[in-house]
């Protein structure tokens, strides 16, 4: 990575190394964070005076690609034709929401959706895409700062956690796209192979980056697949590529592991709701959601001491008067879903009808970046603090809207569908937005500045169109299918006994 590149940049970077001779569009949008305690550990106590902030972050690969005629004509076998015969059309798309809990420096990276629609050249640019979001966030972002010439790492790293769970679903984030022929849909076991390859690739990465490079034994990678035992998930689960490295694969989760500190700054062991992160669309939220609802609550009533009255003394200040007002009863709810442990929790999870036979599988990987996990970084180059422009949330929310509203079920829609996106993402050229460096928290040296969103600024962080030009992949080597031997088992005939 280049130092002080944008988010934009190094996604770019990544797509430009693709196989082949194409054109892209790549487009990155980040919302501005704001401040919501409850979003990510709702039944934690105390939750609401925690510092909690959240952001959305959209990324869209468009690819342009031969557009045949609203009636169906090929646009290139006829002459004079004055409709664009390639158009760009949107072939790969993620969402993150990133939470940041400064108090304990960490950041969680919620994986909310990926998806492609089938309809761009091969290979696709989403695990390329997906890569580069997710490596920019870790490095950029939350890496530590190094400024010295020893290399010694001056502001300590922040911890990542990357959560996602893997299901294989029609489409996610391109409506109708399953119509499109060219689309296809992995299999459970194949999406789980597939996100093993990509963060396996991830974790390479953050392992052997010159800057700030991150020792392997500070990077824990786990999944679970509810339903299967371990010896179940090992048959299937790909082994590391030749020449990665990076951690081991755990089987189970991070939830009893003692020695971890977790966002909310705690440690197991410890209730779920203080350890488990609470997603949207996730199967474990529903399950949380299940268990703080239907577990019996017990009720209990609690006699507080006497409230003291309050005199206003000529200070104008006021003193508490040893005169009570009396007995004060209030009724409280004992919310039980604070003493149901991860061992139990994972329990349930086994028994849930929409994880049963191991269709669904969650990834967590977690990385240490504090200080003293990195100590001395040769060469003791400077690593800024990356730049990013930030949208207004209610624009995110718009062009999130305008997403789940297109129609990717024919090449020729799925055009019009991104022509109106990509308009709308241009039409953010003329309105302001934040350029920050930094992390979002209240107290920190977090720069912010209102800058009005012209096309450089455009550009720059949001979205750019590329020329791809590298050697076409190597076709995949045929495997010869031995012709079955077929062995024709016959009937043997009882000798008859001769007659004496």
């Amino acid at each position: 990575m280049d130092i002080g590149a944008t988010l934009l940049d190094d996604v770019v970077s990544k797509i430009v190394q693709i196989p082949g001779s194409r054109t892209f569009t790549v487009s990155v949008i980040v919302s501005q964070p704001r401040k919501s305690p409850a979003s990510v550990f709702p039944y934690a106590p105390n939750v609401h005076e925690a510092e909690v902030y959240i952001q959305d972050i959209l990324a869209l690969v468009a690819e342009d690609i031969h557009v045949e005629g609203m009636n169906g004509v090929d646009q290139e076998s006829v002459p004079g034709l004055e409709m664009p015969t390639r158009e760009a059309v949107y072939v790969s798309a993620v969402e993150l929401v990133l939470y940041t809990l400064p108090k304990t420096s960490s950041a969680i990276v919620y994986v909310s959706k990926v998806d492609s629609t089938g309809q761009g050249k091969r290979p696709s640019p989403t695990k390329t895409l997906v890569l580069a979001l997710l490596e920019h966030i870790t490095k950029r972002w939350f890496g530590a700062n190094i400024t010295n010439d020893e290399g010694k790492a001056e502001r300590s790293g922040w911890n990542i956690w990357v959560h996602l769970f893997a299901r294989a679903q029609n489409q996610y984030l391109f409506p109708a796209s399953i119509e499109f022929p060219g689309k296809k849909v992995l299999s459970d076991v194949g999406l789980v192979k597939w996100w093993k390859g990509v963060l396996d690739q991830f974790t390479d990465t953050i392992s052997s980056q010159s800057l700030a490079s991150i020792p392997e034994n500070r990077i824990l990678s786990y999944v679970t697949v509810p339903g299967l035992t371990s010896l179940e998930v090992n048959q299937f689960l790909p082994k590391r590529p030749a020449g990665l490295i990076g951690p081991e694969w755990l089987i189970g989760n991070p939830y009893s592991n003692t020695s971890t500190l977790f966002p909310m700054d705690v440690q197991p062991p410890c209730s779920i709701s203080q350890l488990i992160p609470y997603f949207p669309d996730d199967p474990k939220a529903r399950l949380i959601d299940e268990i703080a609802n239907t577990t019996s609550k017990a009720s209990a009533t609690i006699v507080s001491e006497p409230r003291r009255k309050k005199r206003k003394l000529d200070s104008g200040e006021k003193e508490l008067d040893g005169q009570a007002q009396g007995p004060e009863a209030e009724e409280t709810t004992l919310d039980f879903v604070q003493t149901v442990s991860a061992e139990e929790f994972w329990e349930r999870m086994d028994g849930r009808q929409e994880c049963r036979l191991g269709t669904v599988a969650f990834f967590v990987v977690y990385v240490d970046q504090s200080a003293s996990s990195l100590g001395a970084v040769a060469g003791g180059k400077e690593v800024k603090s990356a730049k990013r422009a930030e949208v207004a949330p209610g624009m995110m929310k718009k062009i999130s809207t305008m997403l789940d509203s297109a129609d990717f079920g024919t090449i020729e829609k799925a055009a019009r569908s991104t022509k109106l996106l990509q308009e709308a993402i241009k039409a953010l050229a003329g309105g302001s937005l934040d350029i920050t460096e930094g992390i979002a928290t209240k107290s920190d040296g977090r720069v912010s500045e209102v800058e009005n969103l012209s096309e450089e600024t455009l550009v720059k962080f949001i979205t750019r169109s590329i020329q791809v030009n590298n050697p076409e992949p190597a076709p995949k080597a045929e495997v010869a299918v031995p012709t079955p031997v077929v062995t024709v088992l016959t009937a043997r005939k009882k000798k008859k006994p001769t007659s004496t």
